[in-house]
């Protein structure tokens, strides 16, 4: 392997823990200003001191790397909302609940059932100049559609986007606030003016992309190969079928619809062949680096520069230069390298698992994949190609599989197979698409041409489907925390160190490190929880006891397999799942639960009840049933009209009784 700077990973690497002990530890600027600038001084000196010393102490490398921590810390707290003086979360208060906004369009995101979405920059809220990002919904009729770069004044509230309701349900509130996106708005559509469409790159590759896509369309390209098209080429995702999008991930080859890595990864490699022939040039290394990057930089404006996209850019123009300029620098320097430039520019990248997924599966790919290569050496050309796509694919699956597990808990078995039949294709159709798009542009795009790409789009969405109704080799719903994802990335590092430099102390410190994984997965298995939960669910009352490993579920209808069930029985890592008739007395750990629901049937109980839950709209006066029951709290879930709560909810404040709405304040649960 190429030789590393281990000064640069280093510092990078407390850069990163910066970065993340940032966004949970907050510290006036003012403070992380004097700080930086304390060890910038002490850096200094040590730098001159160390100059004059003949043996050489750590100040200086040590005060480097508390300052790259500190420049972490500083710079996360420098892009927080709160310290961004005009940011619209500081121009907002409960006194006022409606402004007047003027947004601007940056990213159309997919519609949902009755939406469509958007985020937007804010520009000024009641004229007063603003910034910031917002989640725009519209509702869903034919005219109104917005596109990207579309200026506009909406009057409405500004809303907190909700927090998951159930437990182990996904954090939509915590994805937007990881893009920066922190209130939403949902104006009626007859309060919106578009006003005008700002002229900047990122409109006019919209624009390119519209175009695009209406000369395909026109030159009979189906829509499903449409949709993909829009996918592999111009990072548009949203016209993509769900059972696509299904195929895709069940066969381990979703990666393959969004722009990111690999994609850009290939298109390196075929620059890198076009301008091969300039190297031999007394500048040719030079003019090949700058049309590789200008090209690259060209395909990221075309799919929208999406983050993704921007981010895998990025990191192979890095790469780029470093294949053309200096053949010594190592890859791993250049993708610590790219890391470093883009955490400076956005910190919040970190959170994002497209992020992590890609530097993940390149780090894999550059540390294991010569190791294993080494194993078998073959002569035949083809048997050496299939070597290493295999080799690759196994290093980049080492490295994104406990991200993978952590994120979506399901591998594909097959995803060897899939990947074998279809990365080698990934060239011809980048490149076919990207001159596939460039004919239909000229309105010079031949027939058979088209007929030819559209056929082996189809060859790969019917190979890949295939793939994916191979229900036995699909291991899902795989109960995947935390400290096992950490655990797994510290054994895959010993692991590393172990094929570089196989020695006794190096295989002791790998054996430890299974062992210490293993004693956690003991200690998981062992635990006991047991819990009473009332899930929050539309129409419907689910009542949850778990113990341990076994979780009881009652349901006045068949919701067992609902998703929110699911998600808490994968979180919670459970061996069970049993469905009973639903009763209306529980009783758990000393307190006694009474439902209430539209019978009306107030059962006699002799020991007084500790929570009493409101279900299903049940018709009843509150006043009388609290002087008959005088619970301690007053429970109340999804299964009721909006008016019943808060009349409820008025008459507990009354009389000074506590009251719990699931819809407000998420799943209840007694430990």
């Amino acid at each position: 392997m190429k030789p590393l700077n281990t000064t640069l990973i280093k510092l990078t690497l407390m850069f990163l823990g910066g970065i993340i002990t940032g966004f949970f530890l907050a510290i006036p600027l003012f403070y992380l200003f004097s700080s930086l600038s304390l060890f910038l001084l002490l850096l200094l000196v040590t730098f001159l001191r160390a100059k004059k010393m003949l043996f050489q102490d750590h100040s200086f490398g040590m005060f480097s790397l508390l300052l790259f921590f500190f420049l972490g810390i500083f710079c996360t707290n420098l892009h927080l909302p709160e310290n961004q003086n005009t940011h619209y979360i500081h121009q907002i208060s409960a006194e006022k609940p409606q402004h007047l906004l003027k947004l601007k369009v940056s990213e159309v995101l997919k519609p949902d059932a009755y939406n469509r979405k958007y985020i937007a920059e804010v520009l000024s809220i009641d004229s007063k100049p603003s910034e910031g990002k917002i989640l725009v919904y519209r509702k869903l009729i034919p005219q109104d559609s917005l596109q990207t770069g579309n200026i506009f004044y909406t009057f409405g509230s500004l809303e907190e986007i909700p927090a998951p309701l159930n437990p182990h349900q996904f954090d939509y509130r915590q994805y937007m606030a990881n893009k920066e996106v922190l209130k939403q708005i949902k104006p009626d559509p007859n309060k919106v003016i578009t006003i005008e469409k700002e002229e900047n790159i990122s409109s006019l590759a919209a624009q390119w992309r519209a175009t695009i896509t209406e000369k395909l369309s026109q030159n009979g390209l189906q829509k499903d190969e449409l949709a993909i098209v829009q996918a592999l080429l111009l990072g548009q995702k949203q016209d993509l079928s769900p059972e696509v999008y299904r195929n895709f991930a069940a066969a381990g080859t979703v990666h393959i619809l969004a722009v990111s890595g690999l994609h850009v990864g290939i298109i390196l490699l075929i620059l890198n062949w076009l301008f091969g022939p300039l190297k031999r040039s007394k500048k040719g290394k030079i003019l090949s680096a700058v049309f590789i990057i200008i090209f690259l930089w060209g395909f990221a404006l075309l799919a929208g520069f999406s983050p993704s996209v921007v981010r895998a850019v990025t990191m192979f123009s890095f790469i780029g230069l470093g294949m053309q300029i200096n053949r010594r620098t190592s890859t791993v320097n250049s993708v610590f390298l790219s890391l470093l430039v883009l955490l400076m520019i956005r910190p919040q990248f970190i959170f994002e698992p497209g992020f992590q997924l890609s530097y993940m599966a390149v780090l894999s790919i550059v540390l294991i994949q010569p190791r294993l290569a080494r194993l078998w050496q073959p002569t035949n050309v083809f048997l050496s190609y299939f070597w290493s796509l295999l080799t690759t694919t196994l290093a980049a699956q080492i490295g994104v599989l406990p991200l993978s597990l952590y994120y979506f808990h399901q591998f594909p078995g097959l995803f060897f197979l899939s990947n074998l039949l279809i990365l080698p294709f990934m060239g011809i159709l980048l490149s076919g698409g990207i001159l596939l798009v460039i004919l239909s542009l000229l309105d010079l795009l031949p027939p058979y041409f088209m007929e030819a790409y559209s056929w082996l789009i189809k060859q790969m969405t019917d190979l890949v489907q295939w793939i994916a109704q191979q229900d036995f080799f699909i291991v899902s719903e795989i109960a995947f925390n935390r400290w096992e994802l950490f655990g797994f990335y510290i054994l895959i590092i010993l692991g590393i160190v172990l094929l570089y430099s196989f020695n006794y102390k190096n295989l002791r410190t790998f054996l430890f490190g299974i062992i210490v994984l293993q004693s956690f997965y003991l200690y998981s298995s062992s635990r006991t929880s047991e819990a009473l939960i009332l899930f929050h669910k539309s129409n419907n009352t689910i009542i949850g006891i778990q113990k341990g490993q076994k979780l009881d579920l009652f349901s006045q209808e068949e919701s067992s397999t609902a998703a929110m069930i699911t998600n808490f029985r994968i979180g919670e890592d459970l061996d069970s799942l049993s469905a009973n008739p639903f009763r209306n007395v529980y009783s758990h750990k000393g307190k006694l639960l009474l439902v209430l629901d539209s019978a009306a049937v107030q059962p006699a109980i002799p020991s007084g009840v500790d929570l009493l839950l409101l279900s299903k709209n049940p018709k009843i006066n509150l006043e009388r049933t609290l002087q008959f029951y005088t619970p301690e709290l007053i429970l109340a879930d999804g299964s009721n009209y909006w008016n019943s709560v808060k009349r409820w909810e008025a008459t507990c404040r009354k009389y000074g009784i506590p009251f719990y709405y699931t819809g407000e304040k998420g799943a209840f649960r007694i430990e």
